[in-house]
């Protein structure tokens, strides 16, 4: 059993909406997390933020009210501890490219004998309210599929004990196609990618998700039955939000 609200929504087969962090500021994390999401994640990975930064933001999501999850830096157990002890929900793992990478990946979730997570949940014990262990690691491993060699050993992967979802970095998985990120839509070896890793996902009961850069790409997915649909990065958000309003108001009355 599980009281993770990201787990427990897919396993009962609803999909989950959510927006990514790139900026420091609690503020705007708050705002963002107050139009409904049902996850917000801070982006160690690419984000302007260090671990300083991205605990008030952690606070912010869930004073708004949603499921706070982090992408790490990389694949190290001591990155995904740390965010795990900050009260993470979920963390995605970035460039997973085989089945040895994804049980790196996912023993970090978990305490010894069964995994090589090291005990200190500092604020994780106080979010979550227990210092119980199942309590404690009751948190979504999310693995990023986005190289080719990901792609080749995705049924692997999906495989591995202890991961609850792939996730597919388009941008990454289509240079590593030889396409531009722009194309990858509309390219037949994107399209079958992903319908591998979709395939994967599904014959080992795994959630599988996606990054969106906006809702019109994300209602696609959605459509398609993807669990874990990301609808765009705070940063992209605004700009395209001024940029559409600044055009209405230079338009001819």
């Amino acid at each position: 059993m599980t009281d993770n609200p990201l787990i427990k929504s897919w396993q009962a087969g609803v999909p989950t909406f959510g927006a990514w962090l790139t900026l420091p500021g609690s503020s705007h994390a708050e705002i963002i997390a107050r139009q409904g999401v049902d996850y917000v994640c801070i982006d160690y990975q690419h984000g302007l933020v260090d671990h300083a930064s991205a605990v008030p933001l952690f606070q912010a999501i869930e004073r708004g009210g949603s499921v706070p999850v982090a992408r790490v830096n990389w694949n190290e157990p001591n990155r995904i501890m740390q965010v795990l002890d900050a009260g993470a929900r979920g963390v995605v793992v970035p460039m997973v490219n085989d089945a040895a990478e994804a049980a790196s990946a996912a023993r970090a979730f978990r305490f010894q004998p069964d995994g090589d997570r090291s005990y200190g949940p500092v604020r994780a014990r106080d979010v979550l309210g227990s210092v119980d262990l199942d309590v404690l690691g009751d948190q979504a491993c999310i693995v990023m599929i986005e190289t080719a060699l990901a792609v080749r050993n995705v049924r692997e992967i999906a495989a591995t004990p202890g991961v609850h979802a792939l996730y597919i970095g388009p941008s990454d998985l289509s240079l590593a196609l030889g396409l531009h990120p722009s194309h990858m839509p509309r390219d037949p070896s994107f399209v079958a990618a992903v319908a591998e890793i979709v395939a994967a996902a599904r014959d080992n009961g795994l959630a599988v998700g996606i990054q969106c850069a906006d809702g019109t790409v994300a209602a696609t997915y959605a459509a398609d039955g993807f669990d874990m649909i990301t609808i765009g990065s705070d940063g992209p958000l605004l700009a395209a939000a001024v940029t559409a309003n600044l055009a209405k108001a230079k338009a001819p009355v």
